[in-house]
């Protein structure tokens, strides 16, 4: 496959997923591009044998690339590794045991074309819990409605989901890398960036079906209070640096449509933060938490960490509110530094 005729590189990290690949290789040349699709699969030190069922895929169809390490990599390792051999003009990551619509690259990479000034798209998903489904078969599973992108619903958590579509420039031209020190939290991270430089697009169509496990043993919920301390990290940083993009106008008028919330009590707000999200899960209202110490982040920047300290104790009873925890940590450090 030459260079020209790779549209977009799929990269696949596997660690002990045998179970899996079979299923997400087939799924991927099922593609309605899949000419134009080069998959690059990662093994990162796996003990059991993908290996075998990948060269078995190999013999058949010479747009499949397979690179073995022998350490154990974090997913993040892998899939900087396997960007760095792409040659697609577009990327996107395939976990193993995810599976998309047959015509979902197609939609995705002509949505990309479409929209030049976009860095990144994505779409919404069906949740399945049954392992290997294929994607016709989950219809009547979950329906994962992404909400419309705006930085402040991706500030307040990682809406694109798994099944995103990039441009490679991004990495090769922006050097926007995925930050290998996160476990869990490092698309997240990616996501964030990219939202700093470029327009992200929602395409309001179920095109990927999400694996998760009945008894939840998917990655990010093995250490629930990891994924939670490193999310609640990238939110303070670039809810920070969000800030120091917005004029004073700007500023002032989302404080106070974030204060206007907090006027609402405590319990109509989160009552009122879940029915939007079934009724306009495209257009749901900011959640209390975010809410709270996205306010305590314009006050710090204004100064007075006195009302943002009490915002961020404020939020401390409700579920996920580990950014407000943090926050709250780096609040009452920076007041006992000044005493």
């Amino acid at each position: 496959m030459s260079q020209q005729s790779t549209l977009i590189s799929a990269i696949i990290s596997t660690y002990n997923s045998e179970a899996f690949m079979q299923g997400r290789l087939e799924n991927l040349v099922d593609q309605t591009i899949f000419p134009q699709i080069e998959i690059i699969v990662i093994n990162s030190g796996s003990q059991q044998k993908e290996e075998e069922i990948v060269k078995e895929f190999q013999k058949r169809y010479s747009n499949i690339y397979y690179i073995s390490t022998t350490q154990r990599e974090t997913i993040y390792q892998a899939w900087n590794r396997g960007i760095k051999l792409a040659k697609g003009k577009y990327i996107t990551n395939a976990n193993t045991d995810d599976r998309l619509h047959p015509n979902a690259l197609e939609i995705l990479t002509k949505t990309m074309k479409s929209n030049p000034n976009v860095g990144l798209v994505y779409a919404d998903q069906v949740i399945s819990d049954e392992p290997n489904a294929l994607f016709n078969d989950t219809k009547d599973s979950a329906i994962m409605k992404r909400p419309r992108y705006s930085r402040l619903r991706l500030l307040a958590g990682h809406i694109v989901g798994p099944q995103a579509v990039w441009k490679a420039s991004l990495h090769f031209q922006d050097q926007i890398w995925f930050d290998e020190n996160y476990e869990v939290a490092g698309d997240y991270d990616f996501v964030c960036r990219v939202a700093e430089k470029y327009p992200i697009l929602h395409f309001p169509q179920i095109l990927g079906s999400y694996y998760l496990c009945k008894d939840k043993s998917n990655k990010e919920y093995q250490d629930i209070e990891k994924t939670a301390v490193e999310t609640a990290e990238i939110q303070i940083r670039y809810g920070k640096r969000y800030i120091t993009t917005l004029d004073t106008d700007k500023r002032k008028r989302l404080k106070n449509r974030l204060l206007l919330y907090l006027r609402l009590p405590p319990y109509f707000h989160v009552a009122l933060f879940r029915l939007s999200k079934t009724l306009f899960p495209k257009h749901y209202i900011l959640p209390r938490a975010f809410v709270s110490w996205m306010s305590a982040l314009l006050l710090m920047n204004e100064g007075d960490k006195e009302t943002a300290i009490m915002l961020c104790k404020s939020c401390l009873k409700y579920p996920r509110a580990v950014t407000s925890r943090i926050l709250l940590q780096e609040l009452q450090n920076s007041e006992n530094k000044q005493q």
